[in-house]
């Protein structure tokens, strides 16, 4: 049914347990799943223009590096986890709105199903439905998989 899976995954226990769900589906259908991170540099994106070129302000700089870190732990911790329970991920780290860069991955691998966690490490996890999922599952235009933490 699916072929190829997208997990948005933070760092929060959500984000877990939808890499788990997705990992879960892929085995049962023999699917890929892809890992998507998104280093967000929020109001200092507009000084760090491109790191990669080497545009931007030193103290952005170090937000940036920061931020940068965080992600790749994050995306370690998911290769850990995938190691755990035997099965291969492919791993993405983007920099950008976490909201446009699982949109944008989703069409750039070709997924067919969209697997992300109800609330992030935000304030909005103390609310509702978190914004980042709540957009995603509004603008995607493949199958998306909404999971909640069973630690509750």
């Amino acid at each position: 049914m699916y072929s190829r899976i997208l997990v948005a995954v933070d760092g929060s226990e959500e984000s877990s347990a939808a890499l788990k769900n997705a990992i879960e589906i892929g085995r049962c259908q023999d699917s890929e799943v892809h890992v998507i991170y998104a280093i967000n540099p929020g109001v200092y994106g507009a000084t760090i223009v491109d790191p990669s070129i080497g545009v931007s302000d030193p103290g952005s700089e170090r937000i940036f590096n920061m931020l940068q870190e965080e992600g790749e732990k994050i995306i370690d911790d998911a290769k850990t986890l995938s190691d755990k329970l035997d099965f291969d991920i492919n791993c993405h780290l983007k920099i950008g709105d976490a909201r446009d860069v699982i949109l944008n991955t989703c069409n750039d691998i070709g997924a067919d199903l969209i697997v992300i966690g109800s609330t992030g490490k935000g304030m909005a996890k103390r609310l509702v439905l978190g914004s980042v999922s709540s957009s995603v599952v509004f603008h995607s235009s493949v199958s998306t998989l909404v999971v909640r933490s069973s630690k509750k």
